[in-house]
């Protein structure tokens, strides 16, 4: 967000000089246009940091990649919504099913009562499409569009997504059952493949402490003969909301334990989190994991909301904080039947027309395998080594 031209310079007050009470109300309101926070907020960062400005707004956007602290200024509560215009000009990918030469098309569309085994992995998107952001609102929900369009996941996590945004993402990606976690200001959504995923059942689980409308979308599925739990949500924002943040993501992880053992649990989505808070609260239950961690922990896809390479928020602070706030839990089924595989972002392009990308967030691309395939995969890749090994040994025989 722009920031209003401070009457006191850069730093503020000066170091030991106690401004008056207009010139502390002017200070608190740059603070708050700044940070998006609240009045009282801003009066404690600066009176913490002796009334100086970029001292308190350097203390309160303390580095995450440091210190595990925080925040996503495009996180704060509701902004008021403008209407999106649905025209026809944005481009849709052929109807074709790019995937049914793979075999996922073979599982029925959702809604039908029966399923046959899906061959292929699930693919899973989460994003978080910052629909508080009104600059630039249709140019960067088309681009959203077309992503989904084109990698055509089975499963895509939203949120900020607005009542605007959420109903011209339903009319532009068709092949999906749309689902929303409300329906004012701004939610959570969740969309369905048709050719491959089988809708059962869903619940909107409420934060009953949350300050920022935030609540926990779950939804059953299945994915062939597959039992999914799916789970998506936005967990309070900013490091002044730790104690709330941790209290929902303890709500959420008592939901993924009460799942039946036959059902594959994800949950995803900007959830906000320090790797501190998700110690704090005793860790992932048995059979969990961070997908991210799962695969390796790439470190070229830790950074899901990152400053120094997303450029959508007018930053013009001394440092630029890169945090790890996009996650994807899953807690496997007994026996196992999906495997993390892979993760990669989306959304890492420049839109053409307004130069901008389609959120400050990057979406999280995430492929689940079945866990007899990745061992097929290392097999293969084990024997080839062996094979290698031989080879050369026998090469050395022969020179000998």
């Amino acid at each position: 967000m722009e920031s209003a031209p401070s009457a006191h310079g850069p730093g503020g007050a000066t170091s030991g000089q106690d401004p008056g009470p207009q010139e502390r109300r002017q200070l608190q309101l740059e603070f708050s246009e700044i940070t998006g926070s609240t009045l009282d907020q801003a009066r404690f960062y600066l009176l913490k940091n002796g009334w100086r400005l970029q001292d308190a707004i350097n203390d309160y956007f303390e580095p995450c990649e440091e210190e595990e602290t925080g925040a996503s200024p495009g996180d704060q509560a509701a902004a008021p919504a403008s209407t999106l215009e649905t025209s026809q000009d944005v481009c849709i990918i052929s109807e074709q099913d790019p995937h049914t030469a793979t075999g996922s098309e073979q599982a029925t569309r959702t809604g039908d009562s029966q399923s046959v085994p899906v061959t292929t992995g699930l693919n899973l998107l989460t994003w978080n499409i910052d629909g508080l952001d009104q600059r630039n609102i249709t140019e960067r929900t088309k681009a959203v569009c077309n992503t989904i369009n084109s990698l055509y996941p089975d499963v895509v996590f939203l949120q900020e997504v607005i009542p605007q945004t959420f109903a011209y993402i339903e009319a532009k990606c068709d092949r999906y059952k749309s689902i929303a976690s409300g329906t004012e200001q701004y939610f959570t959504a969740m969309l369905l493949r048709k050719s491959s995923i089988t809708f059962v059942s869903q619940h909107i689980q409420p934060f009953p402490t949350t300050q920022m409308m935030r609540n926990l979308l779950v939804v059953q599925a299945r994915f062939g003969r597959v039992p999914l739990c799916l789970m998506t949500t936005h967990l309070e924002s900013t490091k002044d909301h730790a104690a709330e943040r941790k209290r929902q993501l303890k709500q959420v992880l008592q939901e993924v334990e009460k799942q039946d053992q036959t059902n594959t649990v994800i949950v995803g989505g900007d959830l906000n989190l320090r790797d501190a808070e998700v110690v704090a609260v005793g860790g992932l239950p048995a059979a969990t994991v961070d997908f991210w961690e799962a695969c390796g922990s790439p470190s070229r896809y830790k950074f899901t909301w990152d400053v120094t390479k997303n450029d959508n928020l007018d930053w013009d602070l001394p440092f630029r904080p890169k945090c790890r706030f996009d996650r994807v839990y899953v807690r496997s089924s007994r026996p196992a039947q999906l495997a993390p595989e892979n993760i990669t972002f989306v959304g890492t392009d420049r839109l053409e027309g307004c130069a901008r990308f389609p959120s400050d967030h990057w979406g999280l691309l995430c492929k689940f395998v079945k866990p007899s395939v990745r061992q097929d995969q290392g097999q293969v890749e084990q024997r080839n080594v062996s094979d290698s090994k031989t080879g050369s040994s026998a090469k050395r025989a022969r020179t000998s």
